[in-house]
């Protein structure tokens, strides 16, 4: 397993966005708007349930990553900002120090 600590914010969204585009399930573990820390087992990319009506706002500008949670069956929206980790194909990229 790597772990790769990640040093700009400003590169953060574009790395993280070119990472989960492949559709891999990944996990992600973020502080949620609460205070509370997450950790969710998900994948960008899905199409099931959509109802053609898509986002009423840019999801790049807000720097959201829109996925389907595995264990709730669910979309669920990510604040990149927020993001402390995520771990793909057995590598780890660690957001928390920036």
């Amino acid at each position: 397993i790597n772990t790769y600590i990640m040093k700009s914010k400003d590169k953060t969204f574009t790395i993280i966005d070119k990472l989960v585009s492949t559709g891999k399930i990944f996990s992600a573990n973020f502080t949620k708007k609460d205070g509370t820390l997450r950790t969710m087992n998900c994948r960008v990319n899905v199409q099931k349930d959509l109802k053609g009506v898509g986002l009423n706002y840019d999801r790049r500008k807000a720097r959201n990553l829109i996925v389907w949670d595995l264990h709730a069956k669910a979309y669920r929206t990510i604040k990149t900002d927020s993001l402390n980790w995520i771990r793909i194909q057995g590598n780890t990229y660690n957001f928390e120090t920036l």
